[in-house]
């Protein structure tokens, strides 16, 4: 028996509920790693999102060689962001 079937068994839930279940909790952790990443860069440079940066590199407020990796990361962060949010409504449909 695999621990999943363990743990729904133990629960008195079906399988697939704690697949569901244990899907959305991963899905979860992840948006909110994402979310607390992302809000580290933001705070740096008292912004809101990627365009306000963006934004501030273009009018000269913020060096875009220092910010560099931070926009990059910040890119791929708020794009893993709506990913995630994706999947948890997909999740939730089912």
């Amino acid at each position: 028996m695999t621990n999943l079937k363990i743990v729904a068994h133990r629960l008195g839930i079906s399988v697939e509920e704690a697949e569901r279940r244990a899907l959305y909790a991963l899905i979860r952790e992840e948006l909110r790693r994402v979310r607390a990443e992302k809000a580290v860069i933001l705070a740096r440079y008292g912004v809101r999102g990627f365009n306000e940066l963006w934004r501030k590199v273009e009018e000269g407020a913020i060096d875009d060689t220092i910010a560099h990796d931070d926009i990059v990361r910040l890119d791929y962060l708020e794009h893993r962001e709506k990913e995630l949010e994706k999947l948890l409504r997909e999740l939730e449909e089912r």
